[in-house]
Order: C-alpha cells, then structure tokens, then sequence
C-alpha cells in the first residue's frame, strides 16, 4: 500500500512538473535592461567612430571637416542647418521621451554605472538589500584587500584613459592618435598634447572614481535643461497604486535607482532619467515570488490620457513640438542644399604687397581646396597680350586640402591706362570659376634732377 502512494506521488510530480509555468512581465521590462545596456555601449562606439571615419571631425589647422571635406563659415547652410536640425531634434526628443537620453545614451552615466559596479564587486560598498535570484542575502562587507584595491584602481585608470582619449579623435585622424598613443613624434601634434591628455585623465578619474552620479543629480546643467520641455504627456514612470498592498515593507525599486528616487511617487520635475532600472527591478520580484501576482507595478508610460491610441499620441506630440517639428524640417533642407550647392575649392586675385616705384605689377593668385584628397588644378589668364604678363605656374598640384599661392607679373612696359583681365581656373575633377580683376598704369613722372 505504501508502495502504490509512493508511485502516486510520483505520478502526479512529475505531472505538475509538465505543466508550463508563464512568468507575467511588465511590457517590455524582459528586455528593458539589455537594451539600455546595447544602448549605453553603442553610443561609447558610435562617439569614437563619428571622428575616427571622417563623418565629423575639427582639424586645428583647417577647421571643420566631414567625410573629409573642410566646412567653412561661407558654407552658411550647412552650418546653420545642421545645427538648427540637431538642436530641434533635440528638443523633439525631450517633449516625446524626456531625460531617456541621460539614462540611456549619457558617457558621463554609462562610467558611473560601470564604476559602481566595479566599486561593488571589488569592496563592497553597495549592498543588495534584497536579492530574486535565490542566493541567501548578503549584508555588504568591506573587502579590505589590498589586491583588490589594486585591481579597482587600476579598472578606474583604465576607464578614465579611454574616456579621456575620445576628445583626442575630434581633433586627429587615427594615424596620428596612434603616433600619440606610441610616443612618437609628429609634427602635426599639438606641443604639449600629453600634458593636456594627463589632465584629462586626472579629472576623469576623480568623476568615475569619487563624483559618480553626484554630477548628474547636482551639476548637470543639460539635465536640468531637459526639465524644460518635460510635461505630464513625456515619458515617465507609471505606478499601479490599485496593488499598493504589494509594497508593504518593499524598497526593491528604491534600492535599484542610482539617483535615488522613489518611483512610487512620480513628478514631473524630478531627477529620473527614464532608465527603467526600477521597471525591471519590480518585474523580476513579481516573476519570482510565489505570493505575487500579476506583473509590476512599474511601466514607462506616454501619458495616462493617450490609453495606447496611435493618433493620440503623435497630435499630443507635434501640439506641443509644433516649432521644434518646424524647425527641424528646414534644418535639414538647408544642409541638404548647402552639400549639393558645396564648392569643393575657391580662389581670389588679390595686389602683392611688392611694387616697384610705386607701382604694382605683382599679383597673387590664392587658390585654396577643401578636400583631403590629390588633385590637379590649372590657371589660365584672358583678356591680356600673354606676352604683357607671366606667370609662376599654370599647373597647381594639390595632394591634399590646403592652400597655394601663384605669382601674376605684368610687364613694365604697358601703357598707361585700365586693363581689364580674367584668371580662370579649372580643375581635373569638373571645378571651375572665373575671377575678374582690373589692372592699372599710371603715367611714370621722371625725377627731378
């Protein structure tokens, strides 16, 4: 007898044991972490790639350059329009989603995080006052091993060159960040450009490895400026008050927020970045616990008055970004008509300062190409007898963007009078502009003897 209920028991175990178990999850809050984690390690590639391809970087001799391109003041639309697109894209991002770009996108936030994290593994400053994994809690304790000093201090080191070393790829090509990282000497590098980086380096460690998310709670002005387009429509933290009894003697969601916020108690004008770290903190206790039902009680939320209509949100949206919205559509019709109306090189005639008598016969021809690429370049003059005038060169070699003068010499014996002449220029890749210019002899008085 007792045999046939030990098989029974059995039996129906193993029966329990085929029926699926279906954890409810707040939407979204099974991914919600791994994605800002993508996010957060996309955007550290991203800035360092941006320089380092070409797409954006200032050149300390030439200026602005994209895709390899010098970007003049005279470029005025693509200037004016990129910064008008990016600026109003912005702001579009702040009405629609807030502070997301903090939490998500933020270097300064991704370094705090990371350090926080080292900080824990390595001594044990921050303790899990809750744990759902199933690992019995542990009331955190100071490791005070030398050795694991070292490592921290070291990981932080580590952290803070590279951080460091991403403002250096806005200002140098990659062959020349690597003559910097190998100590080797390029004139092109800025004298004393190890000094600077070392300084770099020092108040970079002392962000990561002492202020953290100090800065982001009490200096950030960007932040805070954020705080302006933010309403009760942006994105926010929602909180299910009708399951209130779930949080009796429960600060998990407290405990998970770096900035320390209560994420039972939203306001608009609050330090929360939108990171979901709270959202995917109650979600997991909910999925694990065996007195918990349902999913929650935290989402991210577009406004309680949207209910998830499609065209409410965006009327919501543009009613209230209707100039941002604006504002970014002519941005980029403007870049877009400065790079198709971009002049690839330029060049003006202007008087030499020599002159002979008092009178100039030297000019100078300044030709100036905005490419960093070779190019070929030709100068013909019309208008005046060539055997009036002569010219340096009429063939200009360019093996990159630069500029390069040529000498025009008029003759001595020309008459007095106007002489109206006209240089032009081509170029082997299609470029050519004219430039016409007025040449003027005086009577020569003789000298009193």
């Amino acid at each position: 007898m007792q045999g046939k209920n030990t098989g029974y028991v059995m039996s129906a175990q193993e029966s329990l044991k085929q029926i699926p178990i279906r954890e409810a999850h707040a939407p979204g809050a099974t991914w919600l972490h791994v994605a800002r984690r993508s996010v957060q390690v996309f955007t550290l590639v991203l800035l360092v790639l941006i320089p380092a391809s070409g797409l954006f970087r200032i050149d300390p001799s030439s200026g602005i350059l994209m895709l390899d391109h010098q970007v003049w003041f005279s470029d005025i639309f693509i200037i004016m329009g990129f910064w008008i697109f990016i600026a109003s894209l912005l702001i579009m991002m702040y009405s629609l989603v807030g502070s997301v770009f903090c939490g998500w996108m933020c270097p300064q936030n991704t370094a705090s995080e990371w350090a926080n994290m080292m900080t824990e593994k390595y001594l044990g400053r921050r303790a899990n006052m809750m744990d759902v994994s199933g690992i019995k809690m542990q009331v955190a304790s100071r490791r005070k091993s030398w050795l694991n000093y070292v490592i921290l201090g070291f990981s932080l080191l580590l952290a803070s060159m590279f951080y460091a070393l991403i403002p250096v790829f806005y200002f140098y090509p990659p062959e020349l960040i690597w003559s910097f990282i190998t100590f080797q000497y390029d004139p092109a590098l800025a004298n004393g450009l190890h000094w600077i980086y070392m300084v770099c380096v020092f108040i970079m460690l002392m962000d990561i490895g002492v202020m953290r998310h100090l800065i982001c709670k009490y200096m950030c002005i960007y932040r805070v400026w954020q705080h302006s387009f933010k309403t009760r429509d942006t994105l926010h933290i929602s909180y299910d008050k009708t399951r209130s009894d779930h949080c009796k003697s429960c600060h998990y969601c407290v405990d998970s927020c770096f900035l320390d916020i209560d994420p039972r108690q939203p306001e608009v004008f609050d330090s929360c970045v939108n990171c979901g770290a709270c959202v995917v903190a109650c979600d997991e206790l909910h999925s694990k616990s065996k007195k918990l039902d349902g999913p929650g009680l935290l989402t991210l939320k577009l406004g309680d008055e949207w209910q998830g209509k499609y065209r409410g949100m965006l009327g919501s949206f543009f009613s209230r970004a209707r100039a941002a919205t604006f504002a970014t559509v002519a941005g980029a019709i403007m870049v877009v008509y400065g790079v198709a109306s971009y002049e690839p090189a330029s060049f003006s005639v202007y008087r030499s300062d020599s002159n002979q008598a008092d009178q100039i016969h030297d000019y100078r021809i300044n030709l100036a190409y905005k490419i960093n690429q070779a190019e070929h370049m030709h100068i013909r003059v019309e208008g005046i007898d060539p055997s009036l005038f002569s010219l340096q060169t009429q063939d200009v070699q360019f093996q990159s963007a630069g500029r390069q003068d040529v000498v025009l010499r008029f003759s001595d014996q020309l008459a007095e009078g106007l002489y109206r002449f006209r240089v032009i220029v081509t170029a082997d890749g299609g470029w050519t502009r004219d430039f016409q210019a007025v040449h003027f002899v005086r009577k020569q008085i003789p000298a009193k003897s």
